[in-house]
């Protein structure tokens, strides 16, 4: 009766331990036209929000403004961008085009925001990569 109550003990003990373990956060990428996020990173952190809106001119017109949200699962340094495109799909370019080198820390949220460089831009694509 003993050898019984050991190995129930084992078990309970076992099935405990198992219960207690910490989890690992179930991360799904979500594949976008307007979103790239390299599989270098994908690993560590989310994009946890991505809006758009139009940013009124005086005078007239609009920009179109991007923010978004990464949250990182481990310190991450990484790096984004953001190409812009008129209605026919052609890049729009702007000044001071090229990536930006971001670090963010493990369990930290980051806000970031960028404007489109002129009014015709009507579209977009974010591209985060590891840092280089």
């Amino acid at each position: 009766m003993s050898r019984f109550f050991h190995t129930l003990i084992t078990v309970a003990l076992a099935c405990l331990v198992i219960a207690c373990a910490p989890l690992q956060p179930e991360r799904e990428y979500v594949q976008r036209d307007d979103l790239k996020v390299d599989p270098e990173v994908r690993h560590s952190l989310s994009v946890t929000e991505l809006l758009q809106s139009r940013l009124e001119q005086p005078g007239g017109g609009s920009l179109l403004q991007i923010q978004f949200s990464v949250e990182a699962f481990e310190d991450t340094d990484m790096e984004w961008a953001v190409t812009w495109f008129d209605e026919a799909g052609m890049v729009v370019p702007g000044v001071g085009e090229g990536y930006r080198e971001v670090r963010i820390l493990r369990n930290q949220v980051r806000f970031f925001m960028a404007t489109a460089p002129h009014e015709r831009v009507v579209s977009f694509q974010l591209h985060l990569r590891e840092d280089r």
